[in-house]
């Protein structure tokens, strides 16, 4: 059989709003996504088949992110035989990952492999490839949840901008059995809920497009942006208990500071961690 050819679309942005671009090149029908850092910025890799011309292709994501960056993106074409796609995507999307002391993240393909691994296995498919742990903020936060986990037990724990679902994902796998997960961003939400499934814990998760205004948990995460945690610390500190915990990421270093001052009125820092110029806050509330 003849294989065709691929274009593969290069999308600079900047590297707090990876998840979100991402999710908008899934829902415009990329073939596969992985995830580039550079900096402050990342480039997501994605491919359209060459059914699809580049100039309708760069149209279209041109549009798509109009809401979410005003000002023209920077975008980068080839042309690729459907071999080096079929290839590239399996070898960038997601590597497996070891993150902390019990999680693993694999790919569908690897699955098989890791059966009789003692650690929580999550596996996330290259198309829905964001929000995979590659970043430093998502790793970050994955392995402070697992100390959150130990305080909480099996309590309730809130997800803001859950992304793919992998903070929520992981938090299930680690025995936490009510989790509401929350993304503004539909497309987003609707991943987050496919990949809940495929690892079986969507039964532990409630998914919502706000952040419930009575309910209260044990733990809360958000990897956000410093501005964002900014603006939403009041409502994300309310939201947890008494001596339950946050894990505050997505932030810039420098930019965090005063993340930490505005949330050190309400909450007592328990662990600053940072990787590759990011910022994620471990504290508890008062």
């Amino acid at each position: 059989m003849k294989l065709g050819f691929w274009h593969k679309m290069t999308v600079t942005i900047p590297a707090a709003l990876e998840e979100r671009g991402s999710a908008l090149l899934v829902a415009l029908g990329a073939q596969g996504v992985w995830v580039e850092e550079a900096g402050e910025q990342v480039h997501l890799n994605v491919f359209f088949p060459e059914s699809v011309s580049v100039a309708d292709a760069e149209g279209l994501i041109q549009g798509a992110f109009v809401a979410l960056l005003p000002e023209k993106l920077e975008i980068r074409s080839e042309r690729l035989p459907e071999e080096e796609w079929q290839t590239a995507w399996q070898t960038h999307s997601i590597p497996i990952q070891q993150i902390g002391e019990k999680l693993v993240i694999v790919p569908p393909w690897e699955k098989n492999r890791l059966i009789a691994s003692n650690r929580k296995v999550i596996v996330l498919s290259p198309g829905m490839a964001f929000g995979t742990g590659t970043h430093a903020t998502t790793h970050n936060c994955l392995v402070m949840l697992e100390k959150a986990v130990l305080k909480v037990g099996e309590g309730r724990l809130l997800d803001v901008g859950t992304g793919s679902g992998i903070l929520a994902i992981a938090a299930a796998k680690l025995g936490v059995r009510h989790i509401t997960a929350t993304e503004i961003d539909p497309v987003a939400l609707a991943v987050a809920q496919e990949n809940a499934k495929a690892n079986r814990v969507v039964s532990k998760m409630i998914f919502r497009a706000s952040i419930p205004a009575h309910s209260r948990y044990n733990c809360l995460l958000a990897n956000l942006t410093s501005s964002v945690l900014l603006e939403l610390s009041e409502r994300l500190t309310q939201a947890v208990l008494p001596g339950g915990t946050l894990v505050l990421s997505g932030m810039l270093k420098g930019a965090h500071e005063a993340v930490l001052a505005r949330f050190q009125t309400a909450c007592t820092l328990i662990q600053l961690k940072e990787k590759d110029n990011w910022v994620s806050l471990f504290m508890q509330k008062k």
